[in-house]
């Protein structure tokens, strides 16, 4: 076990990965755009649109002229100010009202947009059908701005092309009067035939139409759309925010996890409670299925968590001082050492449960509900009291003895001085217990939890899904100074909350115990024991002579 040995490429997040994670706060922030957005829609004015089209078919007097040429020369014309007052007094004779204004026609506020054809190059248009919008408060009057848009472009269009050809009529005229042969004459009054021919000829190809219709929705008071594009954008949002926060922070998100951190086994896999049960997890009781509720999935995964404390026993010759220690505090780490001890006793077993965690005394609470403060584990580990002196047995279990955290000391045992306490505690702790569960205080907040490690025959890592991974990280570079026995951890399927939630629901569980505890069994009577050697029982619950 190495902090440098980790691999950190193997914790980077995913996208999904992190949507799952922060699946809420995505969550929420879809919601509040699509909110906005709807909110947006419905407090602009409605807007209706209506869409019109127009193929314009060449003059016979532009022959000579480039194609695409001729055709932006056209959606100039219809952008004109001669177009925009036709189309003008033609929409208010439509509408019988004065309601549109050249204006809005052409100029900075224009309510018409003329949009190039799809094949058109970058500041022509070069092909024949031109697409033009006409956008207003009022459909009718959006589709009569349009409307007359087109009539317009066909009166001025065959305006301008009467004008060509009466001028060029006018000087092929013009030229007949000068000429002097008959043989001139003959060939410029076939002209003239001709110019009139190809005018009657132009006046008659009108452009082709696309009228425009009344529009029914409005472009921007479509609420569902616009709920719909803010969702979108806010899923967009959210995911890119959660990807960032989580490649921040990245966490532990699954149970094989920190084999890649501690290189140890997984030796118990704990589910989390079910939604039915969230509230009842805050409290006492929910923190000791196998109290409360000994058939729940969550008292069977304990049991198995057990069965691998007693092969360890077995391992280690019978006899196993085993602490259980997390990176931060936390009430889940009491509460696993509770439950297995509970597990364990279930055959017959005698364990000891020592609370070393004075921070928070949970596991007193858990294991010694309703019973009065007393000396325990502080005041054995200064030397003012001895093992015997300060252990009960759990009313939960009698074969479950505890040995308190007890009150708080205003000169703290630390260093050397606490290691050897702690020794000489698990020796005197191991004559009358096989089995010795010590509940540790925060690897990262309680200088003396190292020592804890240093002195146990076994060390177990209580940890959680969501778990920071850099809080693991900072947790091996301090074990590795003593370099403890790792035997495995246990993975708890606690769900992925923030920080201050999960700080929170700890509080609450420790006030809870402190006060109450669960409410399994009657409180027993205080008892101070030991077992004498000859009365000391195997893991069979015989007593060994």
């Amino acid at each position: 076990m190495r902090a440098t040995k980790i691999e950190q490429a193997r914790f980077e997040p995913t996208v999904v990965g992190a949507i799952r994670r922060y699946r809420l706060m995505v969550l929420a922030i879809a919601v509040l755009t699509a909110a906005a957005a709807v909110g947006y829609s419905l407090m602009q004015a409605e807007v209706y649109r209506a869409y019109a089209t127009v193929t314009v078919p060449q003059s016979t007097f532009a022959q000579g002229e480039a194609r695409t040429q001729y055709f932006d020369s056209q959606v100039l014309l219809l952008q004109s100010q001669e177009v925009a007052e036709r189309a003008a007094r033609i929409a208010n004779a439509a509408l019988n009202d004065n309601v549109l204004t050249r204006e809005d026609f052409s100029g900075e506020h224009t309510a018409l947009e003329i949009t190039p054809p799809e094949q058109a190059t970058p500041g022509g248009f070069g092909s024949s059908i031109v697409a033009l919008t006409f956008t207003w408060p009022n459909p009718k009057v959006a589709q009569a701005g349009a409307n007359a848009v087109l009539q317009a472009f066909d009166d001025v269009r065959s305006a301008a092309i009467a004008a060509r050809g009466a001028a060029e009529v006018a000087a092929v005229d013009r030229a007949i009067k000068d000429t002097r042969t008959r043989g001139q004459t003959a060939d410029l009054l076939n002209q003239r035939t001709k110019m009139l021919t190809d005018l009657q000829l132009d006046l008659a190809s009108h452009p082709t139409f696309s009228w425009a219709v009344e529009p029914r929705v409005p472009v921007n008071g479509n609420s569902k759309r616009s709920g719909a594009i803010g969702l979108l954008a806010g899923l967009v949002l959210g995911a890119g925010l959660a990807y960032w926060r989580a490649s921040r922070r990245r966490c532990i998100d699954d149970r094989l996890d920190p084999v890649a951190i501690y290189e140890a086994p997984l030796i118990g896999d704990i589910p989390s409670p079910r939604r039915s049960s969230v509230l009842a997890g805050l409290s006492a009781a929910g923190a000791l299925p196998m109290a409360v509720n000994p058939q729940s999935q969550a008292a069977e995964a304990f049991r198995f968590t057990a069965g691998s404390v007693e092969r360890l026993c077995a391992a280690h010759g019978g006899e196993l001082a085993l602490v259980f220690v997390s990176a931060t505090n936390g009430a889940e780490r009491s509460s696993v050492v509770a439950n297995v001890a509970l597990a364990l006793a279930e055959s017959g077993r005698p364990v000891l449960a020592v609370d070393a965690d004075t921070t928070t005394r949970t596991l007193s609470g858990l294991l010694l509900p309703g019973s009065p403060e007393a000396d325990g584990f502080e005041q054995v580990v200064s030397g003012s009291r001895l093992v015997s002196d300060c252990i009960e047995p759990s009313p939960l279990n009698a074969d479950v003895t505890v040995l308190r955290a007890g009150p708080s000391r205003v000169r703290r045992t630390t260093g050397a001085a606490y290691a050897e306490a702690v020794e000489r505690l698990i020796t005197e702790a191991k004559k009358s217990f096989d089995l010795v569960l010590i509940d540790s205080p925060a690897v990262l907040k309680v200088a003396n939890a190292v020592e804890l490690t240093q002195c146990s025959d076994a060390t177990v890592v209580v940890l959680g899904a969501g778990d920071p991974v850099e809080d693991h990280v900072a947790m091996v570079e301090r074990l590795e100074q003593v370099e403890p026995n790792l035997v495995g951890y246990v993975f708890r399927r606690t769900g992925r909350k923030a920080r201050f939630i999960r700080t929170l629901r700890d509080w609450i569980v420790a006030r809870a115990t402190r006060q109450t505890g669960p409410q399994a069994h009657p409180s027993a009577e205080l008892l101070a024991f030991r077992r004498p050697p000859k009365e000391r029982r195997t893991s069979a619950g015989a007593p060994r002579g």
